[in-house]
């Protein structure tokens, strides 16, 4: 299998030791009996394999949260290269200007920069060499220095293009990878504050396993397009268990950091848990779901099919031993979202 290795900086240290031991007692206590090596709670396997330190959020988004749990290296680091290499370029949302991108190689390289010419996407490369008399030499004016570009069009054409409407943009549809990178950091978060009591309910093997851990196991090895094309119509099932926050409250730091998440109830009793996944100046919300009984297991199939929905739910708060939760539940719309085309 193809795996690419983990970084050198995340594998197991004196501290890495440590919280391995710490996850293991508490396998311990959850199970009653003593683990192989450390028992995955993606692939639900005890084997002794490479592990590492995992962060919950990945690290390179700027002022987020840099808890760490242990994970086993070959799937950290593949959720890693296919969906979060991807999902991190959500930290350039607003902090950058499309010029910005233009004057950086690698930023071009990462975010594709486009021209369009009355709406048709106009061809552009950096110079690095004479430019064919069909193509047109630009100089794209920065506060630090120039950007020297070519642009596929004629001297003629651009000239006759002067006076028309230019765009130039980055877009980018995170989308696909955001939906697996916050399902993947939620279930990370869940297993960090609970330990075994969350990673082995029913709920907890359903984000772990069937969502995460199956696709992992049916596509290692695969290429990444191929991976990708697969990943849309798995993940196109859990779709609706992830909004961004339009409007966080400013004093929510994301469950991994306060331990704050909001219980979803209705008559039969909790059917999810909604987590705060914080990524820089970004909050997302991710529905775990609550599997204890029939009814509830139930409502939380039929949210999944559901494009909107509105639903009661608390706040509570992980004390460790116990949970604190509001006795005044308030009212949710979870907003519809295109996913149609995932």
């Amino acid at each position: 299998m193809n795996i690419p290795s983990g970084k050198k900086k995340n594998l197991m240290d004196s501290a890495g030791k440590e919280r391995l031991e710490l996850i293991n007692t508490d396998y311990r206590r959850v199970q009653g009996r003593e683990p192989e090596a450390f028992y995955c709670p993606i692939l639900y396997r005890d084997e002794n394999v490479e592990l590492c330190k995992a962060h919950v959020v990945n690290e390179s988004f700027p002022e987020s949260d840099r808890t760490w749990t242990i994970q086993r290296a070959d799937v950290d680091s593949w959720f890693g290269s296919m969906f979060e290499a991807d999902f991190v370029r959500l930290k350039y949302r607003e902090r950058l200007r499309v010029l910005d991108v233009l004057a950086d190689p690698e930023l071009t390289r990462q975010l594709r920069p486009k021209f369009a010419l009355e709406g048709e996407e106009v061809g552009h490369y950096a110079i690095n060499g004479p430019v064919p008399d069909q193509f047109s030499p630009v100089l794209v004016d920065h506060e630090f220095e120039p950007v020297e570009l070519v642009l596929k069009l004629s001297p003629e054409e651009l000239l006759a293009a002067e006076d028309k409407k230019w765009d130039v943009a980055f877009e980018q549809d995170l989308r696909l990878p955001a939906l697996v990178a916050l399902l993947k950091a939620a279930h990370l978060t869940l297993f960090h504050r609970m330990g075994y009591k969350y990673a082995l309910s029913s709920g907890g093997h359903f984000l772990g396993r069937k969502v995460l851990g199956d696709f992992f196991e049916r596509t290692v090895g695969l290429s990444r397009t191929d991976v990708l094309l697969e990943a849309r119509n798995h993940f196109k099932e859990f779709r609706n268990l992830v909004r961004p926050m339009v409007s966080p409250a400013t004093d929510f730091a994301g469950t991994v950091t306060d331990g704050l998440f909001y219980v979803c109830m209705d008559s039969e009793g909790p059917w999810a848990i909604a987590v705060f996944v914080r990524t820089g100046r970004h909050m997302h919300t991710v529905l775990v779901p609550v599997f204890d009984k029939v009814e509830p297991a139930a409502r939380f199939i039929r949210f999944l099919e559901r494009s909107s929905a509105r639903f009661e739910a608390s706040l509570t708060r992980d004390m460790g031993e116990h949970w604190e939760m509001s006795p005044t539940p308030r009212q949710f719309e979870w907003p519809e979202a295109n996913f149609d085309q995932l």
